[in-house]
């Protein structure tokens, strides 16, 4: 077992049992007349607990760890809003009038479970209430809380997470390769990495990281979250092939695509690297685990 496994198995069951009480105990001082809705959490709680590794709520905890910063239930809580917006993100794209998926993970998707109307409002909830979850921190400062709001509305709101939608919409009618080759690449960018940047960049703002060992962090996540991609293409070409899914091995070949994965995988490290240089209270060794984890 690696290193980021061990801290899978760490810290996933904090992250899931925090997502269990932020949908089922609202703080009732901000809010009017909500009564429990029995059916409502339970579809909140279907979106949010979705199996999966819960990687961007972890990649947040692993950069404070790597900087020796504790873990306490704070910083789960502010590494758990990502995963807020990430289900909100898996849950609107399944509708049938984005991907018309049934199945996420082997599992009936939220909207054939429980029906359209109520899936694109689970997704709102989730969508907004990652911002009270930030705004309601108690052992980080107001300018950190502010950054961390900052950096997870841009990445995933109206011109990151949700313009890498559209332009994925926009790609299933594009006739020229050209043009389905310069979308993919945005695609990339904003429906995948971006949500991991913002995770990365949340734990060092947390952690109170000056603004050169944010832009290094960032850096690494930015390869670490196209790696992440192209490394799912690679390993998943040919069902692709059979389903007839776009990905970039078809532009690039498997073999030109693998070695991209290699050149962002140097390219995480080395960002690990000079930032091992520039703080010496940095240990790059988890991070690291992260990128051969994502490439094995």
């Amino acid at each position: 077992m690696t290193k980021f496994q061990d801290f899978i198995k760490s810290y996933k069951p904090a992250v899931d049992e925090a997502l269990v009480q932020e949908s089922s105990r609202p703080d009732l001082t901000k809010i009017s007349s909500y009564e429990k809705d029995d059916d409502y959490v339970s579809a909140l709680q279907y979106a949010l607990l979705t199996p999966g590794k819960r990687l961007r709520p972890l990649l947040a905890l692993a950069v404070l760890d790597s900087f020796g910063k504790k873990i306490d239930e704070d910083a789960v809580t502010a590494a758990s809003a990502i995963e807020w917006v990430h289900a909100y993100s898996l849950v609107h794209d399944d509708l049938p009038e984005m991907d018309n998926d049934a199945y996420r993970r082997g599992k009936l998707s939220v909207h054939a479970m429980y029906g359209p109307a109520l899936a694109v409002l689970v997704g709102d909830a989730l969508q907004g209430h990652a911002y009270q979850i930030l705004s309601s921190l108690k052992k980080v400062s107001a300018e950190q809380k502010v950054q961390m709001v900052s950096t997870l509305s841009g990445r995933s709101g109206a011109f990151g997470m949700v313009y890498g939608q559209v332009l994925d919409m926009q790609n299933h009618n594009v006739g020229s390769r050209v043009e389905q080759f310069s979308i993919l690449n945005k695609v990339y960018q904003m429906k995948t990495a971006d949500l991991l940047v913002a995770a990365a960049l949340i734990g060092s703002q947390y952690a109170g990281l000056d603004q050169e060992a944010q832009t290094m962090v960032e850096r690494y996540a930015q390869n670490l979250g196209l790696l992440f991609q192209i490394q799912d293409d690679v390993d998943d070409y040919e069902q692709d092939e059979e389903e007839g899914v776009l990905s970039l091995v078809h532009f690039y070949g498997l073999d030109e695509s693998k070695q991209l994965a290699m050149n962002l995988r140097e390219q995480a490290k080395k960002a690990l690297a000079e930032l091992a240089a520039y703080d010496a209270a940095f240990d790059s060794a988890l991070l690291t685990d992260l990128i051969d984890l994502i490439g094995a």
